[in-house]
């Protein structure tokens, strides 16, 4: 796909505009790094080994190899100062076998289910409402700031446009498509990069 320099320019305008928009927002609104978060899923193929490493190339030489393709969507999320939400994980079975003597209140992450290990608006809607909400509010008080957030998130169908409405206390901005793409996107990348690649480390170090 050719994109011509005019065009390009117009993006880059449009995402420096919207910019400007959120820094005018957070000085008139006066957020601190501490309210201002962001969270975004991701697909986590996680038995999926590393194609450089010894044990998928014995694997790819068995007769009747397919590669692993089954996938888990994980929701990461934090904010500006650096605190990180515990990560919101969706999967296809509602009771996996590994849960079979295991509390899912204790894990270390928020687990969820549906038959496409897809997250959806109501579930987005669950995680926000039923999981961050009161974890934003219990770090505000600990950190002696009041309990506004400013929630970054993209335009994924799976983020309804009324999150703003969800919570009082909680204030929804939408990134510009501009934006995401040019701005947003390639550090977001990095960031799923570090999470996948730490989760498939500590995955082989398991074995």
């Amino acid at each position: 796909m050719k994109v011509s320099g005019e065009s390009v320019s117009a993006d880059v305008k449009a995402a420096e505009e919207f910019l400007e928009t959120l820094d005018k927002l957070i000085v008139e609104e006066n957020y601190l790094p501490e309210q201002i978060f962001s969270m975004d899923e991701t697909s986590l193929f996680w038995k999926w080994m590393p194609e450089r490493t010894f044990i998928h190339k014995e694997a790819k030489s068995m007769p009747g190899f397919k590669a692993f393709k089954d996938k888990i969507t994980v929701l990461l999320g934090g904010n500006v100062a650096g605190y990180k939400l515990k990560p919101f994980v969706i999967w296809h079975s509602e009771n996996p076998r590994a849960f079979k003597h295991i509390n899912k209140h204790t894990l270390p992450v928020y687990y969820r289910s549906n038959k496409k290990s897809w997250m959806t608006q109501l579930l987005f809607q669950d995680a926000l409402l039923n999981c961050y909400a009161s974890k934003m509010e219990k770090y505000c008080l600990e950190n002696n700031i009041p309990f506004k957030i400013l929630l970054i998130v993209d335009n994924a169908p799976t983020h309804p446009s009324f999150i703003g409405d969800l919570h009082p206390n909680i204030k929804a901005v939408f990134l510009s498509l501009y934006f995401s793409v040019i701005c947003f996107l390639p550090y977001e990348e990095r960031l799923r990069a570090c999470y996948r690649g730490e989760f498939t480390c500590k995955v082989c170090l398991s074995l």
